[in-house]
């Protein structure tokens, strides 16, 4: 695979997942958590969002035949969730969770929807139609593993960055977020019109 080619896999998935805009969510969520808990919680996150991920990669196909449903059906339903979400983010500036019940986040909501939601499902069917399976699994578990180092270092990366940066920086990637949604609502269409 060459480094086009590499990008065409990576990229898409780095906004889905979208670990930088996500990240003020997890640090805020496990705030009161001690570090050892807080790494417990990651690695949950991170563990719950890959197998989710990767039983989707050759599952979610055939869910979609079983249903009757085309792959445009899911990218034109995916990319408006996934653009009201965004919308949601940049207009309203409420995120998909804020919650205080802490028993279980690493599995919901971090693991699903933050990092594994219908953003990367959606992403996950599209990119499987252009690299093979074993390929995207491989670009999900890169982007897992990006997510989780960002993650592993959120506390710095908040302090680093304050509060502005956090918030352009998330508000970038619910932009970056929107536009892919369009893209895809766009590609869903002109499937179904061939």
């Amino acid at each position: 695979m060459n480094p086009s080619e590499f990008l065409s896999l990576f990229l898409p998935l780095f906004v889905a997942i979208d670990p930088l805009g996500v990240f003020p969510v997890f640090v805020q969520i496990t705030s009161g958590l001690s570090p050892g808990k807080r790494n417990r919680v990651l690695a949950l996150s991170v563990l719950t969002a890959g197998i989710v991920g990767l039983l989707f990669i050759p599952l979610g196909p055939l869910i979609l035949n079983s249903l009757g449903l085309k792959n445009a059906d899911f990218q034109i339903a995916g990319g408006l969730l996934i653009l009201l979400v965004a919308l949601r983010d940049i207009v309203m500036n409420q995120k998909i969770f804020q919650g205080k019940d802490l028993r279980g986040v690493g599995v919901v909501p971090i693991g699903i929807p933050l990092l594994v939601g219908p953003a990367v499902l959606t992403t996950l069917l599209l990119l499987g139609d252009r690299f093979s399976p074993s390929a995207v699994a491989l670009g999900l578990i890169l982007n897992l593993l990006v997510a989780w180092g960002v993650f592993a270092q959120s506390t710095r990366l908040i302090q680093w960055m304050g509060p502005t940066g956090s918030l352009v920086v998330s508000k970038l990637a619910a932009l970056l977020l929107s536009a892919y949604a369009v893209m895809m609502i766009r590609v869903g269409f002109s499937s179904l019109l061939k």
